[in-house]
């Protein structure tokens, strides 16, 4: 078993990673006296692991109950979250209550707004089951849905009481949603140091190549790196925890583009080449660095939907980011492997060029 600590002022939590994480999850709640459990299950899980969620969760002390919940983009939304409440509020939830969210990011995100607002917030937990959500979205407290077709408009920081990781779920993954997970670990192989870089990269390859791999190698690296940046600056106080987003606001204006086709991890494999020309194009890395990274990573797979996306329209999406103050787009810019500059301006033509390079790529 692996235990990471989200350490935090107030509200610690473990990462567990393990075969045996969902046995440790039962204990964890049945330890905790809660009144009910509600749940969450994205409908894919369901379909391939119900036999397996069915026996550990019938260990649970408490009155529980299973919510199906089909896991798309255009699903993460206001009205998804009233049906939450509405269950909830049906069968007498109460403050002592709990949600388990068991799927992808999308799952986690719309699990943990729900809990942290139904009556002013419940415990919840994360059991990720995708690759993306077991290297970045389950940790960290962001939760959010869609609104007004801006990605993650209306959210809130909420901290899970834990997280618990098995890579049995990814045995059932199909090839595309490994692919998504590859994105987010592609930005962290930029944000530490040039030992994890190699290492994440080695690792990036043999998933791309099908080859046999010790999945907990990605994941636990990934993990050390995020766990350490919300420990110092939880809620974006500091300014540290915008490292993270290296990419995204490239990518979530080709999520909204692509009418969420694109998952996020595809969008944000795009959004991080973006940034890397952006890089260059701005001066922050030489044009010899850049091409050492392209040339690192030429093995990645880019969705050929984005290069059928319009510069202009990524453009006016990106307008509308959620990170923007005063009408200025904000960008995460890469001076060297672990030299993360944030709040970064850039003129329009720039952007403009970046995105044109990426799709040189696909």
């Amino acid at each position: 078993m692996k235990k990471i600590i989200v350490k935090l002022k107030e509200n610690s939590y473990p990462i567990l990673i393990s075969e045996n994480s969902l046995s440790s999850l039962i204990n964890k709640l049945n330890s905790q006296e809660i009144s009910k459990c509600l749940i969450i299950i994205d409908r894919n899980v369901e379909k391939y692991h119900s036999s397996y969620l069915r026996k550990n969760f019938a260990g649970l002390n408490c009155k529980s109950y299973k919510y199906l919940f089909n896991a798309t983009e255009l699903n993460k939304n206001l009205k998804q979250c009233y049906n939450i409440f509405k269950f909830l509020s049906s069968h007498y939830f109460d403050r002592n209550s709990s949600i388990v969210s068991v799927g992808g990011g999308i799952t986690g995100d719309i699990a943990g707004f729900t809990a942290s607002t139904f009556m002013r917030g419940i415990s919840y937990y994360q059991v990720p089951t995708t690759l993306l959500s077991m290297v970045d979205s389950s940790v960290g407290g962001k939760t959010g849905v869609n609104f007004d077709n801006r990605k993650n408009f209306i959210g809130t920081f909420y901290q899970p009481k834990g997280v618990f990781i098995n890579s049995m779920f990814l045995d059932s993954l199909p090839q595309r949603e490994v692919v998504s997970g590859i994105g987010e670990i592609f930005k962290y192989s930029f944000l530490s140091d040039y030992k994890n870089y190699s290492r994440l990269k080695k690792n990036l390859e043999s998933i791309m190549n099908k080859k046999e791999i010790n999945y907990k190698d990605i994941i636990e690296p990934c993990l050390k790196i995020k766990s350490n940046i919300v420990s110092q600056d939880e809620k974006e106080i500091i300014g540290l925890r915008k490292i993270l987003n290296l990419g995204h606001t490239f990518a979530h204006a080709f999520e909204v583009q692509s009418n969420y086709k694109l998952k996020h991890g595809e969008a944000v494999i795009g959004g991080v080449f973006c940034s890397l020309f952006l890089s260059e194009e701005l001066g922050y890395i030489s044009t010899d660095k850049l091409r050492e990274f392209i040339n690192d990573y030429k093995f990645i797979t880019i969705n050929k939907r984005l290069k059928n996306l319009d510069e202009e329209r990524i453009y006016q999406s990106m307008m509308s980011d959620k990170k923007n103050l005063s009408g200025k787009i904000k960008f995460v810019i890469l001076e060297d492997i672990g030299k993360i500059v944030v709040d970064v301006l850039a003129d329009k033509l720039l952007i403009l060029n970046s995105i044109k390079r990426m799709k040189k790529l696909v």
